[in-house]
């Protein structure tokens, strides 16, 4: 029974990381597109945009948004 709920718990931990870890995946996308514009590559940060768009929390849509309302 306890290595049961050693599964479980590692289960739940598994399942918290992924959260985090597409979170942070999102925040990191966030900083390329921003570097993409820093470079002048407008194409490239709305491509990257576009996925924090379809994958991320509402703060890092919106400031998605913002930043493919700057780029025109």
């Amino acid at each position: 029974e306890l290595e049961v709920s050693s599964a479980e718990q590692a289960s739940e931990s598994d399942e918290d990381f992924d959260f985090l870890a597409d979170t942070d995946e999102c925040s990191t996308k966030l900083d390329l597109a921003r570097a993409y514009i820093d470079m002048g590559d407008d194409e490239g940060a709305r491509d990257i945009l576009g996925e924090v768009l379809e994958e991320g929390n509402d703060q890092q849509q919106q400031e998605a948004r913002t930043l493919m309302e700057q780029l025109g």
